[in-house]
């Protein structure tokens, strides 16, 4: 847990989803991108959300066995000018069994997040598809930091509950929106995780004549691009990192 000041601006994430909660919220957050496209902006405000409480909820739940109530008032959301910053939980989070792990993750898709992506969707003009995209990238993204090869107990039950995971209606299955495919430059990385929407992060960043636009490696644009443009564009990504 960070340390932060006590009058840090913090909105209780039982509210989060609330129109008249969160539209000001993210009117603060876009000033950091004059110009640029509402849904982009939605779009890298929900990356920045779900970055910060993907992998706490993870590692609370399979290396703690306790659970983030996000439907409690002392869960809150620490932010800056609406830029996400950190979680402030209580002290003592309640305990979750093993065996009530796939009903709390489908609480947290259905109840938390459901209602939440449909106020992002509405304020940005953005695609929910786009938000359930992104939400499989960055749980993706978590299990491959916290345990790449899912061998700590309960991660790879947990990786794999994404799998039968179902949203709008029943319309749209959670891992079709993101696989695996081999990479195109496999001395670097042997396989990249592949998209099936753009994030629109790109739009974020100001058009450089003569140069690429700024793309995530597992961008759908990337991989349309040649072979050798492909090759290129991972060499210099990874050469910064």
């Amino acid at each position: 847990m960070r340390t932060l000041a006590d009058d840090q601006p913090r909105i209780p994430l039982s509210q989060l989803a609330d129109p008249a909660v969160l539209e000001p919220l993210l009117a603060r957050f876009a000033l950091q991108y004059p110009g640029v496209n509402c849904a982009a902006v939605v779009s890298q405000w929900s990356m920045n959300y779900m970055s910060i409480v993907l992998p706490a909820t993870l590692a609370c739940v399979l290396t703690r066995q306790v659970r983030i109530d996000f439907w409690s008032e002392e869960a809150v959301l620490f932010h800056d000018q609406g830029q996400p910053q950190a979680l402030g939980l209580a002290r003592q989070l309640p305990a979750l069994a093993a065996g009530e792990r796939a009903a709390y993750w489908s609480r947290l898709i259905h109840e938390h997040m459901a209602p939440l992506f449909a106020t992002l969707a509405a304020a940005g003009g953005l695609a929910p598809k786009v938000l359930w995209g992104n939400l499989v990238a960055i749980w993706d993204g978590a299990f491959a930091r916290m345990d790449p090869d899912l061998s700590r107990d309960g991660f790879a039950e947990a990786h794999q509950w994404l799998e039968q995971a179902v949203v709008n209606n029943g319309r749209l299955k959670l891992r079709s929106l993101q696989r695996m495919v081999e990479s195109p430059a496999p001395q670097i990385c042997p396989c990249l995780p592949l998209r099936r929407h753009c994030c629109l992060h790109y739009q974020l960043h100001e058009a450089v004549e003569g140069q690429p636009l700024v793309l995530c490696e597992s961008c759908p644009k990337l991989h349309r691009l040649p072979l050798a443009e492909q090759v290129s564009y991972l060499h210099s990504i990874y050469e910064e990192a």
